[in-house]
C-alpha cells in the first residue's frame, strides 16, 4: 500500500486555488499520484517560472519556512524556497535544473509543459508523465524511474512513454 498524507488532497486543493492565477505544476511523485500513478508521498513539490517562484513568498507567507531565493548545489539550481502548510513540506523550485553526469546543466523546467488534471472537479496542473521521466533519470533515481516505467506501459503492447529531452 503506497502512502500518503492525510490531508494530501486538501492541500494539493489549497496550493492549487492559490497559485490558478500563475504557472505552476505539481512535480514529482505528488505530480504523479495525481495522475493515478502509485507512489509514496512524503511532501509536495512545485515547479514553477521565476516570478510565480517568487511570488510564492507573499502568496503562501503564513506557511514560509525558507524564502524563495535564487538557490545553486553541486546537483541542482533554480529559485527555491520552503514552506509548510497544515504540515505537509511544500518546495517550490523556479526554473530548475538539473547537472548530469557530464556536467551539463538542463534547461531550466518551469511549468511549461504542465498538463491539465481533475482532482474533486477543480483544475490543477501537473507536470507530464514523461517529463517526470526525464527528470527522474537526470537525477539519477532509477529505482522510481522504473516504478513509473512499470505503470505506465499499456498492457499487451510494447508501446511506452518515452522521456522527453533525450
Amino acid at each position: 500500500m503506497y502512502k500518503k498524507p492525510e490531508n494530501f488532497e486538501q492541500v494539493v486543493l489549497f496550493l492549487a486555488q492559490r497559485l490558478k492565477d500563475f504557472q505552476y505544476a505539481f512535480r514529482g511523485t505528488t505530480g504523479l499520484v495525481l495522475q493515478g500513478l502509485e507512489m509514496n508521498v512524503d511532501d509536495i513539490d512545485l515547479l514553477c517560472d521565476k516570478n510565480t517562484a517568487l511570488k510564492c513568498n507573499e502568496l503562501l507567507n503564513e506557511f514560509l519556512e525558507e524564502r524563495v531565493i535564487f538557490s545553486e548545489s553541486d546537483k541542482f539550481k533554480s529559485y527555491f524556497g520552503k514552506f509548510s502548510v497544515k504540515g505537509i513540506p511544500v518546495e517550490v523550485m523556479g526554473e530548475w535544473q538539473i547537472k548530469d553526469t557530464k556536467d551539463n546543466w538542463s534547461n531550466p523546467f518551469d511549468a511549461s509543459t504542465r498538463v491539465k488534471v481533475k482532482l474533486n472537479n477543480f483544475d490543477i496542473y501537473v507536470t507530464p508523465v514523461n517529463e517526470e521521466l526525464t527528470v527522474f533519470a537526470k537525477m539519477g533515481r532509477w529505482t522510481a524511474y522504473q516504478q513509473i516505467k512499470k505503470q505506465i506501459k499499456k498492457p499487451g503492447s510494447k508501446e511506452e512513454i518515452q522521456p522527453a529531452f533525450f
